[in-house]
């Protein structure tokens, strides 16, 4: 992990602590804060590490700047690993179609930059699946990314081999 990642990651861990004392949960009817059946929701309940208050999906890079977490620009594919979270904008025409007016995001569980694609797994893509899918994007389908604090894991359930596997928030 390159020392300004573990810097940022160690800043947002500080900063999503501190939020979390005094943030309001939006009305939901998930324990996540996310309405059921979304994306956002699906999301936080794979990832303890994202607040219950960063709202619809093409709002979630501004939101986590906000909240001090690191964010990668979509054109960066070679600094994204394993479990950052891929944000697709709203409306954005992507290879497998159109993303809602809310946007969409996605646990990344694979990178294949040879043939510039970054497999998502998420829900409610297309629009009312609630079965997770994992489904690779071509990396300019993707906006940005979220990186996970420092120490953060994610599910097993999740993890595949590729090219580029979560490795516990380190640079593979």
């Amino acid at each position: 992990m390159s020392m300004l990642r573990a810097i940022a990651t160690i800043t947002a861990v500080l900063v999503l602590g501190l939020s979390a004392l005094g943030g309001a949960a939006t009305a939901s009817s998930t324990s996540t804060g996310y309405p059921a059946g979304q994306c956002t929701a699906y999301v936080a309940s794979q990832l303890s590490w994202i607040p219950s208050n960063w709202g619809n999906a093409d709002v979630w890079l501004i939101d986590a700047r906000r909240a001090g977490f690191t964010t990668i620009s979509g054109a960066n594919v070679g600094a994204v690993d394993s479990g950052d979270v891929a944000v697709i904008a709203a409306d954005a025409r992507t290879r497998n179609g159109r993303a809602s007016d809310g946007g969409h995001v996605g646990i990344v569980t694979a990178i294949d930059r040879g043939a510039g694609t970054v497999t998502l797994s998420s829900v409610n893509w297309p629009e009312g699946d609630a079965t997770p899918t994992s489904l690779a994007f071509a990396t300019s389908d993707i906006e940005g990314y979220i990186v996970p604090p420092a120490g953060a894991s994610m599910p097993a359930s999740r993890s595949t081999t590729s090219s580029a596997t979560w490795s516990g928030g380190t640079t593979s």
